[in-house]
């Protein structure tokens, strides 16, 4: 069976398609990739794809029209040219993507198939996109590389991932005056007050409020403008547990950019350095004791971080959600906190990184990786995907 896979220009996603081809190799399909090139305006190399071949990507790479993978004089998309059947991963919440979702339902309903890395995400395409059919739940996972033993490590507490200043999106809050900042505002200060509260439901209920004749149509075209305030809850909340550790005096190591601009009391405490590839982050998991998590607005899912983190030896600390309640314990194989409470967090990790403590987080680090290992990796979930093949 032939498999198509397209690595968008995401560094990242295009690591995990990457773990995902060696895995379908190993179980004897044929997997042909094809690369993002912007300097190309046409595809090349297609005449080796069979018709009705499948076609998998995450984010909609390959699905959005991009000159490169256009064929054939009248500039079809491959996808189309050979009546691919689409499987598209999405890491993100689906209210980032209501025009491409809406653009594969106009041009190739009958051959796409979405997947969703958590379970709200799949409860919201139900809602809002329920003429899309949905592959099964494929939560995010983690790759395997190193693994140093526990007394090599030299790092206490690291964080890999980007921050952007909320403010930065005071722009697409105050574009349309006071009353309409204060709406986004209040939308704001619930989600961010109440850990279970949903960005879309607590949106739409506003909405509803304020306009009780809005229509679904129009509760849905809506919702698909509401990405700004989805990153200036993450970033807020991503900011706030980072500053309390640098502020009570834990030195956090951070890969990924932005940080420098983070409002904190101690800025000496945060070590930065600047992006790196997804190996890079492997290799430094596997010098880290502690690796922090804090999730994205994720609400019934997992971030790859968390089993990166597993695999890589290190202790995961993490907020939780109910998906992960159903796998991780408390001081067992993770160390869970309160997104409410990062002051907390701080003195209970300033307590854990005494050297008396060393013995049980190797025990933590141990439970972790052997979790993660028997059913975390994306050789697990290429599994879950070759069911549908």
């Amino acid at each position: 069976m032939q498999i198509i896979t397209f690595h968008g220009d995401v560094e990242t996603t295009s690591y995990f398609l990457i773990q995902i081809e060696k895995q379908l190799r190993k179980d004897g399909y044929e997997v042909c990739p094809f690369y993002f090139d912007a300097e190309k305006k046409t595809a090349e190399g297609t005449d080796e794809i069979m018709q009705g071949a499948y076609f998998l990507t995450f984010n909609f790479a390959g699905l959005y029209g991009e000159d490169m993978w256009l064929a054939g004089d009248g500039r079809e998309p491959v996808a189309d040219t050979y009546r691919l059947r689409c499987i598209n991963i999405i890491v993100d919440h689906p209210y980032h993507y209501h025009a491409f979702i809406q653009e594969q339902l106009e041009k190739r309903a009958d051959r796409y198939m979405q997947i969703c890395i958590d379970q709200l995400h799949m409860a919201y395409m139900h809602r809002y996109f329920p003429q899309v059919k949905l592959g099964p739940f494929l939560p995010t996972a983690g790759t395997e590389m190193l693994c140093k033993p526990w007394g090599e490590r030299t790092t206490d507490i690291l964080f890999t991932g980007t921050y952007v200043c909320p403010s930065h999106f005071d722009v697409f809050i105050n574009r349309n005056g006071e009353e309409y900042s204060q709406f986004y505002h209040s939308i704001i200060d619930e989600v961010l007050s109440d850990p279970h509260a949903l960005l879309e439901d607590v949106a739409r209920r506003r909405l509803t409020e304020e306009i009780p004749e809005a229509t679904e149509d129009e509760l849905r075209e809506t919702l698909g403008h509401i990405q700004f305030l989805d990153y200036y809850i993450r970033f807020t909340l991503r900011g706030n547990v980072v500053a309390a550790l640098a502020d009570a005096g834990l030195k956090v190591h951070i890969i990924g950019a932005g940080w420098e601009n983070l409002p904190c009391s101690h800025p000496e405490n945060l070590i930065l350095s600047p992006y790196a590839s997804s190996e890079e982050c492997l290799l430094a998991l596997a010098d880290a004791k502690l690796a922090l998590n804090v999730l994205p607005c994720f609400h019934a899912g997992a971030h790859d971080r968390v089993f990166n983190t597993m695999l890589a030896g290190a202790v995961c600390v993490t907020d939780s959600n109910p998906y992960l309640d159903q796998i991780l314990i408390d001081e067992e194989n993770v160390i869970l906190y309160d997104r409410e409470r990062p002051g907390e967090l701080a003195d209970r990790l300033t307590v854990l990184l005494q050297p008396q403590m060393d013995e049980k987080l190797q025990k933590i680090a141990k439970a972790g990786r052997e979790l993660a290992m028997a059913g975390h990796t994306w050789e697990v979930r290429t599994k879950i995907l070759e069911e549908i093949l």
